[in-house]
């Protein structure tokens, strides 16, 4: 049996589109592919994302199709973490804070807060953020 036949093509593009933000972002100096797994009915991918600033944003993705290959996010991590290691943020949907609004979608802050987040975080998002917070870090020249 032909291997591509079982390959979900709306996984794979999601996939594929991730891959183009982060060779598009100015946030990214490289990554590393450590998982990209395709099946009929789901797959998994897992990047690590070195930083121009020397952080890190390590990402997690599991989805699944339903019907008419309508894609779900049905696990997700991104977290990113400043060059020393310490977290800067995590955006996840792990099931442990559902007093949260719009749980199980949150947002663990650097100072130990969790936040609910709606809607649920993209790549596009997260990298636009961490766009975002580097440049108010970069002092002004004159």
């Amino acid at each position: 049996m032909n291997q591509a036949a079982t390959l979900n093509p709306s996984i794979w593009r999601r996939f594929d589109r991730l891959e183009q933000e982060l060779l598009s972002s100015p946030v990214v100096r490289e990554y590393r592919i450590l998982c990209w797994e395709i099946a009929q009915s789901s797959g998994q991918i897992r990047v690590r994302i070195f930083l121009v600033d020397g952080g890190l944003l390590e990402v997690f993705e599991y989805v699944m199709a339903g019907l008419d290959d309508v894609l779900t996010a049905r696990k997700y991590r991104y977290h990113w973490q400043d060059r020393a290691g310490a977290i800067v943020r995590r955006w996840d949907n792990a099931a442990h804070h559902v007093e949260l609004s719009h749980a199980p979608h949150h947002v663990h802050q650097a100072d130990g807060q969790v936040q609910g987040v709606d809607p649920a975080p993209s790549i596009t998002a997260v990298l636009a953020e961490i766009q975002a917070n580097l440049r108010m870090e970069t002092p002004a020249h004159d």
